[in-house]
């Protein structure tokens, strides 16, 4: 029970730190500000976490494992890459809608992590991309692809829903729903896929 209690007033911290971080910056918020947004005091959130770089990096790591983990899930999957890529798309550009400010937190404040929390995130990136990479070059391998860099097309794609936060309008004449499929269209025009394109020999001369 004392765990539980412990977790919930950390949780009440994180959901309080979040939005004021992601509207004016990591640097443009301090404790005190967290604790008056709270209404407690600062030794109550020092209590749970050592300073405000340690919330940084609580939300940042929670944020890591929900965008990463999940899109890693999502490309795991057992159906025809094609499918996948789809999944990918419309998965991550859901997270970034649903979940707006950690996104903006996660995209944004990367530099005021400690080196190596940066390092440790730059390599998580740096893993999916590759699996993403992977699954970009599996489909070419089936002839449903024409891409000639699997990781640049990785990093394409990625790029693209990554920052789709940023202009994404709710009362625009896209749903969620509706943009993550567009998105999903393009992201398999970026791979030039095609169901009539044959597949490579694999025949010697």
């Amino acid at each position: 029970m004392k765990d539980e209690v412990r977790e919930f007033k950390r949780e009440r911290i994180l959901d309080e730190a979040v939005p004021l971080f992601a509207e004016h910056g990591f640097q443009g918020v301090s404790i005190d500000k967290i604790a008056k947004k709270l209404k407690v005091t600062k030794p109550f959130i020092y209590t749970y976490f050592k300073n405000k770089d340690s919330l940084l990096e609580e939300i940042f790591q929670r944020a890591a494992d929900n965008i990463l983990i999940g899109a890693e899930q999502v490309i795991a999957i057992k159906s025809p890459p094609e499918e996948r890529l789809k999944a990918f798309a419309r998965y991550y550009v859901l997270e970034n809608i649903r979940s707006t400010d950690i996104t903006t937190i996660f995209l944004n404040e990367e530099r005021n992590l400690s080196e190596a929390s940066q390092k440790n995130l730059r390599a998580r990136h740096h893993a999916f991309d590759k699996k993403l990479a992977n699954l970009i070059a599996e489909g070419a391998k089936a002839g449903i692809f024409e891409v000639d860099d699997p990781m640049l097309a990785s990093l394409a794609i990625s790029g693209m829903v990554r920052w789709v936060h940023r202009w994404y309008r709710p009362d625009g004449r896209l749903s969620p729903e509706q943009l993550a499929d567009k998105m999903a269209v393009y992201a398999l025009n970026v791979v030039c896929y095609s169901t009539t394109r044959k597949k490579p020999s694999t025949r010697k001369a």
